[in-house]
């Protein structure tokens, strides 16, 4: 997932301005960085102080800034869309590849529109919100559809869901319309199918070739309940034959913004509404056109630990060029979303100021410690907000606080017909991951203009980049990768399954490397720290990337407790069998330390024969509460969660027994299986022990634990193989490590 596209020379706008050559595949990408020429795209909608079109305003009228410096606008003019055209005119096909600038000093011109494309996204609501969003969804279909533009329907539940590719038709759109707003959450169970399956459509509609299996069509977004909206297969509504090139862009669409919103997902499933967000605009970037996704939301909650998130989103929908309209569900209704914001601000203001009255020997307190935190929270709990942010920051507006959203629909409707489009070049050229402010100025005092507020400066890519892993990823792509402290990491298989073999991807961070920044007037200390795990396939290839950010807080006088523990980064993710390298790198923030580690490992083939787990030396073992959930962790043994030793060398001192733990898969049908463990210094058996082997579980599988005293070895290292022989198959897996007194 998410890998870097490289160019010899960077074209890069918010809206992504590709050339005519295709980029490399993804899948052969390596994450390089390097700058080049920048033409940023801009859709501008001006209007005068009541409201009504501007559609004559000259390129010297305008000035465009960036973080306050002014840039040079290379191109200019207006877009309009058939139905502002005269009556007779001719419709034009879909441009695949952007035009050549007009000149500076012209007047806009009225070039005709490629697609107008809509993506109507409904997030999770009430009975009530639904009936309101069904209504606004409805009056956009009847009033804002015409010969050039195709709407999608997408629905955001415990999974995204597809229930209607693009399409100029509107019956379609109104049954996906209907089912959206049914209630019903759409569950998708097997978001990964559905995305192979439009991988598949798409290459279908390139005619390509296509093998395997069929899977369930795209668009079948209800399977098992009786309904469908629409098939993904053959031509989709709406769409002239000379528009197969439009048609064949939006299939890669949907099959991108599936495979992206399957693989965040499973990276972060609590984030229901931003994720899936941020894997449409996303995927938008190579298409042609005024980009429009509608989003209706009884509001969206961005507290302080995905502001990240919610700014990354605006900047992947301004570099996608998709501007972002959002819908208040909740219409009239009062839900106090001030008065809640405003509670939380009163609350950490008490806060302070008892703490200020308080003298130096009093204990401080939880509340005084999150002062900060309530404070940043207070300012994002008006959910309201949230939706009017996310669409001001990207071009559009806020409907909300009506019941009868039909004015404002019919201006979402104009905004879409007919636009300004700009390129400019930034007056600053890097890509260092900083925030770019974009700001627009107009000569004629009775004009506003609406426009994206800016993007952060990160290279072109197929793939989503939060701003804090930009350093990360650089300091991967650098020559001499920095090692300033030091941290482990380790990828270990467990049990064979239809998608792969379960791999349970962890880094560690020991604290004591890292520098805590400690105010003494609040009596706490703090720090954030960020890590990256990129795994890659044998021939360099990214199948997979995780990363975390952590802020890591508490009283002074538990700072030496704290730096005695890890912060822990932990995936679980299916893998082919093979070889593969695991990338990681991490990094403190506030002092800018970094660390990189690569280690290789190989994924065993699974047959029919027994199969061992990776073999892992323990650390400790973790009691559980009594009460603790039913878990398919592998780690959990006997009312315990064991805690492997990643790396670093082991004290004997420390460390009076050495415990290893390994999972067994038997093969069923065959005699009971047999269990040695070697230990080995420079490749000769120094010690051989055949453990029992335990009883198998309700599933057959035996959870091994054993071990040794260290001191029945002198310091050195060492290699501990464990081999499993049941009839005539054998399997084996091994670790190392370094024993010291």
């Amino acid at each position: 997932m998410r890998r870097f596209v490289a160019f010899a020379t960077l074209v890069f706008s918010v809206a992504l301005v590709h050339a005519q050559t295709p980029p490399p595949a993804p899948a052969q990408a390596t994450p390089e960085f390097r700058t080049g020429t920048a033409v940023v795209l801009l859709d501008v909608i001006a209007r005068d102080k009541k409201g009504r079109p501007v559609r004559d305003l000259d390129a010297g009228e305008l000035q465009v800034f960036e973080n306050d410096q002014r840039c040079e606008i290379r191109s200019f003019r207006f877009v309009e869309s058939e139905a502002t055209l005269e009556p007779g005119a001719a419709a034009v096909p879909a441009p695949v590849a952007p035009v050549e600038p007009a000149a500076v000093g012209a007047r806009a011109g009225g070039l005709r529109a490629p697609f107008n494309l809509v993506t109507l996204v409904f997030d999770r609501m009430n009975l009530e919100d639904y009936r309101l969003a069904e209504k606004a969804a409805r009056d956009f279909v009847e009033k804002g559809m015409d010969a050039r533009t195709q709407a999608a329907v997408f629905t955001i539940g415990t999974r995204l869901g597809l229930l209607q590719p693009f399409t100029a038709e509107k019956e379609p759109l109104f049954a996906a319309i209907a089912l959206a707003t049914s209630g019903k959450d759409i569950k998708d169970p097997s978001l990964t199918a559905r995305a192979q399956q439009a991988s598949r459509d798409a290459a279908m509609a390139s005619g390509l070739p296509v093998g395997g299996q069929q899977l369930p069509e795209v668009g079948d977004a209800t399977q098992g309940t009786g309904e469908r909206i629409t098939s993904a297969q053959g031509r989709q509504p709406g769409v002239a034959p000379d528009d197969r090139g439009g048609e064949i862009k939006m299939r890669q669409w949907t099959a991108a913004a599936l495979r992206m919103a399957d693989s965040l997902q499973r990276q972060a499933e609590g984030q229901w509404s931003l994720y899936p967000l941020l894997a449409l605009v996303k995927a938008q970037a190579p298409l042609a056109g005024r980009k429009t996704l509608l989003f209706f939301s009884p509001g969206v909650q961005a507290p302080p630990n995905l502001q990240d998130v919610f700014r990354t989103v605006v900047s992947e929908a301004n570099r996608s060029n998709v501007s972002v309209y959002t819908v208040d569900t909740r219409g009239l209704q009062a839900r106090g979303d001030i008065n809640t914001s405003g509670a939380a601000l009163r609350e950490a203001a008490t806060t302070s100021m008892t703490q200020q009255m308080k003298s130096a020997s009093e204990a401080t307190t939880v509340q005084e410690m999150q002062i900060q935190d309530t404070a940043d929270s207070s300012l994002t709990l008006n959910v309201q907000q949230t939706l009017s942010d996310l669409a001001e920051g990207t071009g559009g507006f806020l409907i909300a606080n009506a019941n009868d959203f039909g004015s404002r629909v019919d201006r979402l409707a104009a905004d879409i017909r007919g636009y300004y489009e700009i390129q400019y070049s930034p007056a600053v050229v890097s890509f260092d991951g900083g925030f770019r402010r974009i700001s627009l100025k107009v000569a004629r005092k009775d004009v506003v203009l609406q426009s994206r507020r800016g993007y952060f400066a990160l290279p072109p890519s197929d793939q989503i980049v939060l701003p804090y892993e930009m350093p990360l990823f650089m300091a991967l792509a650098a020559p001499a990768p920095p090692h300033d402290f030091a941290h482990q990491a380790a990828a270990l298989h467990f049990a064979p399954g239809p998608d792969g073999t379960e791999t349970v991807v962890l880094v560690e961070v020991p604290l004591a490397a890292v520098d805590f920044e400690i105010d003494r007037k609040k009596k706490i200390f703090g720090q954030r720290l960020t890590t990256l795990a990129v795994l890659k396939d044998a021939e360099g290839r990214v199948v997979e990337r995780f990363s975390d950010e952590y802020p890591i807080s508490g009283p002074v006088d538990q700072l030496e407790a704290a730096k005695q523990s890890n912060a822990v980064l932990r995936r679980v993710v299916p893998l082919a069998s093979g070889k593969y390298t695991l990338e990681t790198a991490s990094q403190v923030k506030g002092t800018g330390k970094t660390s990189i580690e690569r280690a290789s490992f190989e994924i065993p083939a699974v047959g029919s024969g027994p199969q061992l787990s990776s073999l892992c030396l323990l650390r400790r073992a973790d009691p559980l509460p009594a009460d603790a959930p039913p878990s398919d962790d592998p780690f959990r043994y006997e009312g315990t969660h064991l805690v492997p030793h990643l790396a670093g060398p082991v004290s004997q001192a420390a460390t009076p027994n050495l415990s290893f733990f390994a999972r067994v898969y038997p093969a069923p049908g065959v005699e009971a299986p047999k269990l040695t463990l070697d230990f080995l210094r420079d490749g000769k058996v120094v010690g051989r022990a055949q453990p029992p082997v335990p009883a198998p579980d309700g599933s057959g599988r035996i959870a091994y634990v054993g071990g040794v005293p260290s001191g029945s070895f002198p310091p050195g290292a060492y290699e501990v193989r464990l081999t499993l022989a049941q009839g005539e198959e054998k399997a084996t897996a091994s670790t190392k490590f370094d024993l010291v007194p």
